[in-house]
């Protein structure tokens, strides 16, 4: 079960995006930028998930595990752990997404990216539900939702959207059968 996975609202729009970004990723990789071929694998691979191309994402983010280890104190580092860690959830492998989760989280903690802990603590609680571990997931998204208000971030909605769904999972789990 996937819980309240995004679509792109435009696939036409999406697949221009990903050309963008494979072109950014090999420009980064013909001037032997490090920290760029980083952030724009992590980038290409959020939108190949997007595209539902996730195991491809996959095996491009594998290629720059060690290389985004020297990165741990730039934002870029804390969104690619993020693009992993979703990557590895949409490919099924959850319990290998949950490390990844947490450590996107933790350097995004330890930066002060306020942005980018609502997006892991979202995609986070959204994996969480899909495990059948609703109340983690609530307070992910509890704390997500949080940082958003905070913010004034109008992603709040798509907290406050997944809050609700969880509630209705809730309800659906209590009702009794006929």
């Amino acid at each position: 079960m996937e819980f309240q996975r995004f679509t792109a609202p435009d696939a036409a729009a999406l697949e221009v995006s990903i050309d963008v970004h494979r072109a950014r990723l090999a420009q980064a990789l013909q001037v032997g930028d490090e920290l760029g071929l980083v952030d724009h694998t992590g980038d290409l691979a959020g939108l190949l998930t997007t595209a539902r191309r996730e195991a491809e994402a996959l095996a491009l983010l594998q290629q720059q595990l060690d290389r985004v280890e020297q990165f741990s104190n730039s934002e870029v580092s804390g969104g690619f752990w993020n693009a992993y860690a979703t990557a590895l959830q949409y490919n099924g492998q959850h319990a290998q997404a949950e490390p990844a989760f947490a450590k996107a989280l933790a350097l995004s903690r330890a930066g002060g990216w306020l942005r980018l802990q609502s997006f892991v603590l979202q995609h986070w609680g959204r994996s969480l539900v899909e495990q059948g571990d609703l109340d983690q997931a609530q307070l992910k998204f509890e704390e997500a939702l949080a940082i958003r208000q905070q913010l004034n971030d109008p992603r709040q909605a798509s907290t406050e959207s997944a809050l609700s769904g969880l509630a209705a999972l809730r309800a659906q789990a209590v009702r009794p059968s006929h």
